[in-house]
This record gives structure tokens, C-alpha cells and sequence, in this order.
């Protein structure tokens, strides 16, 4: 005889509500969490001797130098830790400015406003834009629970990063590529404020031959690059290009906190691999990725170029953080609602990824990179199904 449960019991039962209310249990939890914190801190300053708004504070002071005309001393970290601790007196850190002079022009106006507004108004704008893009993209508008209880999400109050800003630009460039291509072209532009997470960007338009987004994104990121140099000087993206060095010694010597890398590059270092080893690990699964999205842009259609975008600009650099896999949402909400089982891991799997963050604190895995990879094969699945129908959308 056939198992029945009661109505009530089988509602509860659903796997969309045991979601849903998992989300907003750790959504709950890392609130409470965060609040926690901001009770113990003094002023600007956190019980850790870290900043309030964490990484936000490297944007604000290159923006202050900017404003005071000394752009030129942006990653000189005496002339930042001077202006660190100016702000907040007893910080433990310097955070380091890492950034081309895209984006150095966006943090010289926020430097216009105090610290703490200033935080609070990029935050603002980029979760205006990311719910932006998740309200468009998502089918079932009862899903912008999960984006609402995004882990990568919630974490960018503590440290306001980027990682918001660049889904939602990304997402709302996706969503617009063949219903208003110039006005997508333009918003990859903005990307250039971050330009590792931009690569993929030309090789998609160009191998879809989608000419008019193409035409736009390369008028408008030229005319945001000349801007910098306008502003700042020619030798300011030189200043940038010797800066990466540094930057890539924030992760190869481990002078960040281990549990903090995303890409599978910093996660072996995180473990104790040679640097050998897991740069030639990283440019493997660098190179397939690359490789398997061209394949993708080519056959798929928008939604599956959307998602093999967001899942391999992620599998790319080994300069990734956890709130860079804020991105990998876009990629689950344009595979939602998922078709299987597999799509319904890589849908969980994208969701859960920042939680590493956590969970490095005690062991470090390639989690990150494995969620990333899990949506490339998601994503070729449905271009080698029946289900996923050839659109190289040409532009007139």
C-alpha cells in the first residue's frame, strides 16, 4: 500500500520550501552574525581592528589621494596607510588599492562623501542593480527569495566590494543583449572597472556576431579608458600594470586570509600545492573553460551564452575572492527554473558558493571553482540537447 502524507505535511516537505526556508535560516544567521559585530565595534572601527565596510575603505582613500591631486601615489601603500589611519585611528590592516584608473574615476566622486555615506551609497546602487537584473532575469519572481538571501550577497555590507556591482551590470547586460544591444554594449563598458572579469565579453559578441552590441561596448569602454588617462594621466595605466604584480602576491603568498580565494588557483595555494603546480592547474582549467564557453557562444542560445559567460569569467583568473561569485548567481538565474536534478545541484551549488568564505576556517576545498564548472556543464548539456534551440541573433 502506497505511502500518503497529509496535505499539510507534504507542503512542508516540498523541496522548494525546504529551500526556501534554508535560505532564510542562514540568511537569518549571517545576519545576526553581522549585527554582532557592529555592536562590538568602536566607531568606524571593528573588535578585529579591521575596517568598517572592510575593502571599501582601499576605494574611498585611492579616491581621496585623487581628489587631493595625488592620483599618481594610488598604490603607493605608505601614502594609503597614511590616509587609513587618518580615518580610522588603530586599524590592524592596510587595505591596498589594486584598481585601474576606470575605476579609480567612479571612487574619486564617491570620495566626495564621507566614509561611512559614501559606502553605503555604492552599496546601494550596486544591490539596485543586481535586483535589478535578478527581477528581469528570474522567470518566477517568487525566486528573488534566493537573491535576497544570496550568501554573496549578504556578505557585501561587511565588506563592500564589487562583486554586486559586476553581477548586476553583467546580468542586466545579458538580459538587454538582443532586445536593446547598445544599451548592453555600453553596460560591459562599465566593466572595465574590474577588467579580469570582463574577458570573455568580446570573444561572446564576436563569435555570436552580435556587431551592434559590439560596436557600442568598444566605443564606450574606449571612451571610459581615454576618460582615465584624461583625468589621470597616460602614465596612470602604467602605474596600474606594474601594481598587478602586487596584487598577485596577495594570493600567492598568502597575504590574505586563505579562506577568502574562490579561484581554484588561490584554493591549491590555500592547501599548501606548489605555486608550480597550481598555476599549471589553474591555466588548464582556465584554457577548457575558455575553450568549452567559445563552443557555447557559438551554438547556444542567449540564456546558455549568459550562463557559460558568468560561469567561465569565474574559472579564469586566479585573482578571485568569494564576493566575486556573486556573478555565479546570474548564471543560476538564467538556468532557472533548472530542467533536472543536475541543474537543480549547479542552481544549490552557485548559491552556496560564497559560504566557503566559511567553511575555509576550517578546511580548505576547490569549492568555488568546482560550482563554476558544475554550471559550464549544466550550461553544455542543454546546447547538446533537443531543448536548446541555435540563436546567433545577428544584429541589423
Amino acid at each position: 500500500m502506497p505511502l500518503t502524507l497529509h496535505p499539510l505535511l507534504r507542503e512542508i516537505l516540498n523541496p522548494r520550501r525546504l529551500c526556501e526556508g534554508a535560505a532564510i535560516s542562514i540568511a537569518i544567521v549571517m545576519l545576526a552574525f553581522m549585527f554582532d559585530q557592529l555592536a562590538k565595534a568602536h566607531g568606524l572601527l571593528m573588535a578585529s581592528g579591521q575596517p568598517m565596510f572592510g575593502d571599501y575603505i582601499a576605494f574611498w582613500s585611492a579616491g581621496h589621494l585623487a581628489l587631493e591631486g595625488k592620483a599618481a601615489l594610488v598604490h603607493d601603500r605608505h601614502a594609503l596607510t597614511a590616509v587609513q589611519q587618518g580615518l580610522i585611528v588603530g586599524m590592524h590592516v592596510m587595505a591596498p588599492w589594486n584598481s585601474p584608473p576606470t575605476f579609480l574615476l567612479i571612487c574619486t566622486v564617491l570620495a566626495l562623501l564621507p566614509y561611512g555615506v559614501s559606502a553605503m551609497t555604492f552599496f546601494v546602487i550596486s544591490a539596485a542593480l543586481f535586483f535589478t537584473a535578478a527581477y528581469k532575469i528570474l522567470p518566477d519572481k517568487r525566486a528573488l527569495l534566493f537573491a535576497v538571501t544570496l550568501p554573496a550577497f549578504l556578505y557585501h555590507p561587511g565588506t563592500v566590494q564589487v562583486g554586486v556591482f559586476i553581477a548586476g551590470v553583467s546580468g542586466l547586460a545579458i538580459y538587454w543583449l538582443d532586445k536593446r544591444p547598445r544599451l548592453a554594449g555600453s553596460l560591459v563598458a562599465l566593466l572595465a572597472i574590474k577588467p579580469h572579469m570582463a574577458l570573455l565579453w568580446p570573444l561572446l559578441l564576436l563569435i555570436s556576431r552580435r556587431w551592434t552590441a559590439f560596436t557600442a561596448a568598444a566605443i564606450a569602454t574606449t571612451a571610459f579608458v581615454l576618460l582615465g588617462a584624461l583625468v589621470f594621466g597616460v602614465e596612470s595605466y602604467p602605474r596600474f600594470f606594474e601594481n598587478l604584480r602586487a596584487s598577485a602576491d596577495l594570493v600567492t603568498h598568502r597575504q590574505v586570509a586563505a579562506q577568502t580565494f574562490a579561484s581554484l588557483y588561490g584554493d591549491l595555494i590555500g592547501l599548501h600545492v606548489s605555486i608550480r603546480t597550481a598555476a599549471i592547474a589553474q591555466a588548464v582549467s582556465a584554457v577548457s573553460a575558455i575553450l568549452m564557453a567559445c563552443w557555447i557562444f557559438w551554438r547556444g542560445d542567449r540564456v546558455t551564452q549568459g550562463i557559460a559567460l558568468c560561469a567561465a569569467t569565474l574559472l579564469i583568473s586566479p585573482y578571485l575572492f568569494f564576493y566575486d561569485f556573486t556573478l555565479l548567481a546570474v548564471s543560476a538565474a538564467l538556468l532557472s527554473p533548472p530542467r533536472n536534478r543536475l541543474e537543480f545541484m549547479a542552481i544549490i551549488a552557485a548559491w552556496l558558493s560564497a559560504l566557503s568564505v566559511a567553511a575555509g576556517f576550517y578546511m580548505t576545498l576547490p569549492y568555488c571553482a568546482a560550482a563554476a564548472w558544475l554550471m559550464m556543464i549544466v550550461a553544455l548539456r542543454r546546447v547538446g540537447s533537443a531543448a536548446s534551440v541555435p540563436a546567433l541573433a545577428p544584429q541589423l
